[in-house]
Protein backbone atom coordinates (compact mmCIF):
# COMPACT_ATOMS: atom_id res chain seq x y z
CA UNK A 1 0.00 0.00 0.00
CA UNK A 2 1.49 3.34 -0.45
CA UNK A 3 1.43 5.89 1.95
CA UNK A 4 0.39 9.24 0.76
CA UNK A 5 2.09 12.32 2.00
CA UNK A 6 1.21 15.93 2.22
CA UNK A 7 3.46 18.88 0.68
CA UNK A 8 2.05 21.48 2.99
CA UNK A 9 3.64 22.42 6.47
CA UNK A 10 2.42 21.43 9.57
CA UNK A 11 -0.33 24.25 10.84
CA UNK A 12 -1.99 22.91 13.53
CA UNK A 13 -1.28 25.77 16.04
CA UNK A 14 -2.65 28.23 13.29
CA UNK A 15 -5.36 26.63 12.67
CA UNK A 16 -6.08 26.08 16.71
CA UNK A 17 -5.36 29.91 17.11
CA UNK A 18 -7.94 30.83 13.80
CA UNK A 19 -10.22 29.03 15.27
CA UNK A 20 -9.86 30.87 18.65
CA UNK A 21 -9.80 34.84 17.23
CA UNK A 22 -13.51 33.80 15.33
CA UNK A 23 -14.63 32.51 18.82
CA UNK A 24 -13.51 35.47 20.32
CA UNK A 25 -15.47 38.15 17.28
CA UNK A 26 -18.83 35.70 17.16
CA UNK A 27 -19.00 36.18 20.98
CA UNK A 28 -18.38 40.04 21.10
CA UNK A 29 -20.76 39.97 18.53
CA UNK A 30 -23.84 38.58 20.30
CA UNK A 31 -22.67 40.60 23.20
CA UNK A 32 -23.07 43.71 21.03
CA UNK A 33 -26.56 42.55 19.82
CA UNK A 34 -28.29 41.46 22.35
CA UNK A 35 -27.57 44.31 25.20
CA UNK A 36 -30.60 45.68 24.94
CA UNK A 37 -32.31 42.08 25.94
CA UNK A 38 -29.81 42.06 28.76
CA UNK A 39 -31.67 42.56 32.07
CA UNK A 40 -31.07 46.22 33.54
CA UNK A 41 -30.29 46.75 37.19
CA UNK A 42 -31.55 49.61 39.62
CA UNK A 43 -34.68 51.75 39.86
CA UNK A 44 -36.46 53.30 36.55
CA UNK A 45 -38.94 55.42 37.65
CA UNK A 46 -41.13 57.44 35.10
CA UNK A 47 -42.87 60.50 37.02
CA UNK A 48 -46.02 61.91 35.57
CA UNK A 49 -45.30 64.48 33.00
CA UNK A 50 -45.75 68.14 34.11
CA UNK A 51 -45.47 71.80 32.82
CA UNK A 52 -44.21 72.62 36.14
CA UNK A 53 -41.03 71.43 37.21
CA UNK A 54 -38.90 71.60 40.25
CA UNK A 55 -35.91 74.72 39.16
CA UNK A 56 -33.52 74.85 42.50
CA UNK A 57 -33.99 73.54 46.02
CA UNK A 58 -31.61 73.48 48.99
CA UNK A 59 -30.29 70.41 48.55
CA UNK A 60 -28.46 70.48 52.19
CA UNK A 61 -31.82 70.69 53.54
CA UNK A 62 -34.02 68.12 51.27
CA UNK A 63 -34.17 64.42 51.18
CA UNK A 64 -35.48 62.15 48.19
CA UNK A 65 -38.37 59.80 48.72
CA UNK A 66 -38.55 57.35 45.61
CA UNK A 67 -41.87 55.22 45.29
CA UNK A 68 -41.92 52.73 43.25
CA UNK A 69 -45.07 50.75 41.50
CA UNK A 70 -46.23 46.92 42.49
CA UNK A 71 -48.78 45.07 44.31
CA UNK A 72 -46.81 46.69 47.98
CA UNK A 73 -45.47 49.72 46.63
CA UNK A 74 -41.57 50.49 47.97
CA UNK A 75 -39.80 53.09 48.92
CA UNK A 76 -36.55 54.47 48.80
CA UNK A 77 -34.40 57.44 50.39
CA UNK A 78 -31.51 58.70 48.50
CA UNK A 79 -31.57 55.47 46.58
CA UNK A 80 -31.57 53.13 49.35
CA UNK A 81 -34.53 50.84 49.76
CA UNK A 82 -36.31 52.10 52.87
CA UNK A 83 -37.41 48.94 55.01
CA UNK A 84 -40.93 48.25 56.48
CA UNK A 85 -42.77 50.05 53.70
CA UNK A 86 -44.84 53.04 55.06
CA UNK A 87 -44.21 52.17 58.64
CA UNK A 88 -40.29 52.84 57.65
CA UNK A 89 -41.40 55.78 55.95
CA UNK A 90 -43.02 57.33 59.25
CA UNK A 91 -39.90 56.43 61.02
CA UNK A 92 -37.68 58.11 58.50
CA UNK A 93 -40.03 61.27 58.69
CA UNK A 94 -39.79 61.51 63.01
CA UNK A 95 -35.71 61.41 62.65
CA UNK A 96 -35.59 64.41 60.88
CA UNK A 97 -38.44 66.28 62.93
CA UNK A 98 -36.75 68.86 64.82
CA UNK A 99 -37.50 72.65 65.85
CA UNK A 100 -36.38 73.86 61.77
CA UNK A 101 -38.65 71.02 60.44
CA UNK A 102 -40.47 73.84 58.33
CA UNK A 103 -37.04 74.21 56.53
CA UNK A 104 -36.58 70.74 55.36
CA UNK A 105 -38.20 70.12 51.67
CA UNK A 106 -39.18 66.50 50.94
CA UNK A 107 -38.88 65.76 46.96
CA UNK A 108 -40.84 62.68 46.05
CA UNK A 109 -40.22 61.19 42.93
CA UNK A 110 -43.62 58.88 42.05
CA UNK A 111 -43.55 56.30 39.37
CA UNK A 112 -47.03 57.20 37.29
CA UNK A 113 -48.36 53.84 38.27
CA UNK A 114 -48.33 54.39 41.73
CA UNK A 115 -51.43 54.78 42.76
CA UNK A 116 -52.74 58.10 43.60
CA UNK A 117 -53.60 57.17 47.25
CA UNK A 118 -50.32 56.10 47.92
CA UNK A 119 -48.83 59.38 46.86
CA UNK A 120 -51.52 61.40 49.11
CA UNK A 121 -50.73 59.06 52.31
CA UNK A 122 -47.26 59.89 51.96
CA UNK A 123 -48.08 63.62 51.15
CA UNK A 124 -50.15 63.99 54.18
CA UNK A 125 -47.49 62.53 56.78
CA UNK A 126 -45.13 64.47 55.37
CA UNK A 127 -46.85 67.41 55.86
CA UNK A 128 -48.49 66.16 58.93
CA UNK A 129 -44.30 66.57 60.22
CA UNK A 130 -44.36 70.04 59.20
CA UNK A 131 -42.23 69.34 56.14
CA UNK A 132 -42.42 71.14 52.65
CA UNK A 133 -43.46 68.45 50.02
CA UNK A 134 -42.50 68.90 46.38
CA UNK A 135 -43.48 66.22 43.80
CA UNK A 136 -41.36 65.58 40.75
CA UNK A 137 -42.47 65.77 37.40
CA UNK A 138 -40.92 64.89 33.69
CA UNK A 139 -41.30 67.73 31.07
CA UNK A 140 -44.43 67.43 28.78
CA UNK A 141 -43.62 66.35 25.36
CA UNK A 142 -45.78 69.31 23.47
Amino acid sequence: MRRVRSRLSDSGLSVIALAGVNLVLLLCLCVLLNTHRLPKYGLNVIPAESHFLISQFDRTQSHVITITPGREPRFFLEGREIKNGMHGVEEALRQWDGPLSSRVTIVLVCDNAVPAGTVQSVVDRILSHGFNCALSGRPTTD
